[in-house]
């Protein structure tokens, strides 16, 4: 089918791994369910060796793909490549399964939010969730504790509505950044993706969750995201501020715009049980 070349995305997710003896008895026969909004399909190839960089949740591109060969949602190529570092044109909620997240409609929103942030805060964005892994728990993970083990995602599904708020909210305010705000409120809560642990009895506290915390877990990763893309300083520090600021607005006589229209809408967005845990 050589008219699916065209269409299909550059990149994809790794939703699942097999990996079996060859069928000659050398090499390995490896099969890799892959996803982007696009486009979903199995692919299939032969290698030497075991390529242990490709794990699920990585971000992957086609090599040598056999569109003529194209059978029952298989594609044979020639191999897949792991994209190792944060490109600022992917837009990973294009990229999250049904799997993952269920609403499609909150997963949309938060992809349509991520267009408005701009290319440098999206690059900045990138490099903080290209972990495939940090990124499945960002988006399926509690809000606390309490939450429900089969029920995925509550604390991003807070993330996107804090965002949605918050632009409301800025609509007609001179001198705030949007990218800013967006980015900020998309971010606020993303280092619970490390407090919690799901255990036999339900979602724990990590250690990190114990002895660290959400609110400076997601400053360590935006200092280290930094070390690999290009950011004004402006927009990162805008940024950081926003996220510590909206905490702490009575300690500080001029917090950004930023930070109080993201703490309000954070306030707003809350239903009792976000606001009593979060707090």
């Amino acid at each position: 089918m050589q008219s699916l070349a065209p269409i299909l995305p550059f990149h994809f997710r790794v939703i699942s791994l097999a990996r079996l003896p060859a069928a000659s008895g050398l090499g390995v026969m490896n099969e890799a369910m892959l996803y982007h909004d696009d486009a979903q399909f199995k692919a299939c190839w032969t290698s030497r060796y075991v390529d242990t960089r490709l794990k699920r949740g990585s971000c992957v591109a086609l090599r040598g793909a056999c569109f003529h060969q194209f059978r029952e949602g298989r594609l044979p190529v020639s191999r897949l490549d792991l994209i190792d570092k944060p490109i600022p044109t992917i837009n990973p909620f294009l990229t999250i399964p049904a799997a993952w997240f269920a609403d499609r409609d909150t997963v949309c929103r938060a992809a349509a939010l991520w267009e408005q942030m701009g290319r440098p805060l999206q690059h900045l964005f990138n490099a903080v969730m290209w972990d495939g892994g940090r990124f499945y728990r960002y988006v399926t993970g509690p809000v606390g504790c309490s939450d429900y083990p089969w029920e995925h995602g509550r604390n991003f599904k807070h993330s996107v509505v804090v965002a949605e708020q918050a632009a409301t909210l800025s609509r007609g305010l001179s001198g705030i950044s949007s990218p800013v705000l967006i980015a900020a409120a998309l971010l606020h809560d993303a280092g619970k993706a490390d407090d919690y642990r799901l255990s036999a009895e339900g979602y724990v506290l990590s250690e990190r969750g114990q002895w660290v915390g959400y609110q400076y877990t997601i400053l360590e990763w935006l200092a280290v995201a930094r070390t690999r893309v290009i950011v004004p300083d402006s927009l990162y520090l805008a940024l950081v501020h926003a996220l510590i600021a909206r905490r702490h607005l009575e300690a500080r006589e001029t917090p950004s715009i930023e930070a109080s229209v993201l703490a309000t809408a954070d306030r707003l967005s809350c239903d009792p049980v976000f606001d009593a845990l979060a707090r």
